[in-house]
């Protein structure tokens, strides 16, 4: 079963990565934050994809 592990560890972070955008997508929304130009999902998106490429572990 080990060869399904990185299956596994993929889909265990989309599922985290999706629940905090729309955590932070929740939490902006409720302050009223917009970026220019209607881009507000677009930078969240971007700001959660770059923190978990800069989690990765680099062997």
């Amino acid at each position: 079963m080990s060869a399904f592990r990185p299956l596994w560890v993929a889909l265990r972070a989309a599922v985290l990565a999706t629940a905090v955008f729309w955590v932070s997508l929740f939490i902006v929304d409720k302050i009223g934050w917009q970026a220019p130009l209607g881009l507000t999902e677009q930078l969240i998106f971007f700001v959660i994809f770059f923190l978990g490429v800069l989690m990765v572990d680099k062997k």
